[in-house]
C-alpha cells in the first residue's frame, strides 16, 4: 500500500462548531480545502461507516456545506463496495466555493481496502475525542 491519501487537521473549534482542513491525494490531484462541521457530524460519519465497514450499509455519502452559490463550502465524500473482493471506493466531490482564480471544485475516485475504512473510524474517533488534532488514513491500492 501506499502513504495516506486522506488528511484531516483541527484549525479551529469552539462550543459547537470546528474548521478542518482536509487535504485529499491521488496519483494525479492534491487537493486542500478548509471546511466547517461539527463533533456531531463527525460522529455520525464515524457511527455510519462502522456500519458500512460490518457491512451493514453498502454506501455511505457524508455532505458537509451546500451544492449552490451562496454556501461557504461543499463536501461530499461517498463510501461504497467497489467488488466483492473487500475493495473500496471513495468518491470525493470538493469545492472551495471562491471566487476566480482561487475557485477549486474536484470530483475523483480513490480504490482502497476494507481495513482502510476500521483506520479511519479508529482515528477519526481520536480526532472526534480531542486525543488529537490530526488525523491520516486510508491509503490506496491498485485493482
Amino acid at each position: 500500500m501506499s502513504e495516506h491519501r486522506v488528511k484531516l487537521k483541527k484549525v479551529w473549534e469552539d462550543e459547537s462548531l470546528l474548521e478542518l482542513n482536509m487535504i485529499v491525494t491521488s496519483p494525479y490531484y492534491k487537493v486542500n480545502i478548509h471546511f466547517y462541521t461539527t463533533t456531531e457530524d463527525l460522529k455520525e460519519l464515524k457511527d455510519n461507516l462502522t456500519l458500512f465497514s460490518n457491512l451493514k450499509r453498502k454506501e455511505y455519502q457524508w455532505i458537509q456545506g451546500e451544492d449552490n452559490e451562496s454556501a461557504a463550502h461543499y463536501v461530499r465524500v461517498r463510501f461504497f463496495h467497489f467488488n466483492n473482493q473487500g475493495h473500496i471506493g471513495v468518491e470525493f466531490v470538493l469545492d472551495n466555493k471562491l471566487d476566480i482564480p482561487d475557485k477549486t471544485r474536484v470530483n475523483f475516485y480513490l480504490i482502497t481496502e476494507l481495513n482502510q475504512i476500521d483506520d479511519f473510524v479508529y482515528k477519526l474517533e481520536g480526532l472526534i475525542k480531542g486525543i488529537t488534532d490530526n488525523l491520516e488514513s486510508i491509503s490506496e491500492v491498485k485493482v
